[in-house]
């Protein structure tokens, strides 16, 4: 199967790409810079960087007529809405049906109290991701949609424990927020195996939703003192209210604990990778590696 991926030069875009075409699908990367270090290295792994944006409709058009399906990882800081609606609306003029392997996550279910989050929990129909979601239904287009929580490991690239290294090898561990919330975790290259389990029998998995964790929640309050001990860090730990944190993670400030029962089932997908703790030193050594 040929694949178009978005977001391949990013962190879960990067480990879906190598994923996809470890299982022996050509993969297709959509990015704006075929000769960044990043492309280039995908490029070594057997993907192929093709130069090209979600919102130049032409020119995404012209790359979907040869795919089969689509993995779609990208978040566009300056129009995160705007680009989404453009691919679906590139796929709807493709008029070819290729499946959609849409990513969101637990932000969907916005400032809830849910004690467990499945398929069937109500979203919050004011949150952005939530609200894509229903436009994908609504035009009719195959697709699956997969909700992480959230995800660790690989070298942490613009994901929460990156910041938590950074910032404890910097000025010190800080945690925002409840200190008693809990939160559900997903190993990167497990996240990268259930997209594969998903394009193994697409038809199988037409309009359907899956939420992805392990089996062991843990609270974040523990990983950040972790993530500090792994970065060897001296500093004492420091606690700052939640409006202090990334706008994009205030919304977690509560407990997200995925019931992942149902991906489980249907895409005979089990986590095989470390649960966040014992994985942060590796983590942690790839992250640094990986910085200039």
């Amino acid at each position: 199967m040929r694949v178009l991926i978005t977001g391949a030069t990013g962190y879960v875009g990067r480990a879906v790409a190598v994923a996809l075409a470890g299982a022996g699908h050509e993969v297709d990367a959509l990015t704006r810079d075929p000769g960044s270090d990043r492309a280039r290295g995908l490029r070594d792994l057997g993907v192929r960087p093709l130069r090209g944006r979600l919102a130049d409709r032409a020119v995404l058009s012209g790359i979907l007529a040869s795919a089969d399906a689509v993995v779609h990882t990208a978040f566009d800081p300056d129009d995160p809405v705007g680009a989404d609606r453009a691919l679906f609306g590139a796929l709807a003029d493709a008029g070819r049906r290729q499946h959609l392997v849409y990513t969101t996550g637990c932000s969907v279910y916005g400032e809830h109290a849910h004690a467990v989050l499945t398929p069937q929990t109500p979203v919050d129909d004011g949150n952005r991701r939530a609200r894509l979601e229903a436009e994908l239904r609504s035009a009719g287009l195959p697709h699956t949609v997969l909700r992480p929580g959230m995800v660790h490991g690989g070298d942490a690239r613009s994901s929460i424990v990156g910041d938590w290294f950074r910032e404890a090898r910097s000025s010190g561990p800080v945690h925002r927020g409840r200190r008693d919330k809990v939160w559900s975790w997903i190993h990167v290259e497990d996240l990268a195996r259930a997209y594969t389990a998903v394009l193994r029998a697409p038809e199988e998995h037409d309009g359907r939703t899956y939420l992805l964790a392990d089996a062991h929640p843990v609270a974040p309050l523990a990983v950040v003192e972790a993530a500090a001990r792994a970065v060897g860090s001296t500093d004492a730990l420091t606690f700052a209210p939640v409006e202090d944190e990334k706008p994009v993670y205030r919304v977690f400030d509560r407990d997200e604990v995925i019931d992942a029962s149902a991906a489980r089932g249907a895409l005979g997908w089990t986590p095989q990778e470390s649960d966040v703790l014992p994985a942060l030193p590796a983590s942690f050594r790839q992250w640094s590696a990986a910085r200039p």
